[in-house]
């Protein structure tokens, strides 16, 4: 799968346990409204859990949002001013 797709998918359902999670102290215990609570908590960890196993199925890594700078001539551990700097 696309792995930005899976970064996006893994915080929207980040976002709705929390929510979920942080509803739920509110909510009186013997009402309809904790019952819905519980249950997007639910909906929101089993969520998390496929989009873990996806994105550990597919290996694949999201691209590097910082490019690595690629200068040939240079040692890239070597100070640039200093000795080991490539000719």
């Amino acid at each position: 799968m696309d792995p930005m797709g899976l970064q996006a998918a893994f915080r929207i359902a980040i976002l709705i346990l929390i929510v979920a999670l942080a509803m739920l102290p509110f909510q009186p215990a013997n009402s309809a409204e904790f019952v819905v609570t519980v249950m997007a908590a639910v909906v929101g960890l089993i969520f998390v859990g496929l989009v873990a196993i996806l994105a550990r199925l597919s290996g694949s890594r999201p691209p590097n949002p910082r490019p690595v700078d690629r200068v040939r001539g240079m040692s890239s551990n070597v100070r640039s001013e200093g000795p080991g700097r490539d000719k």
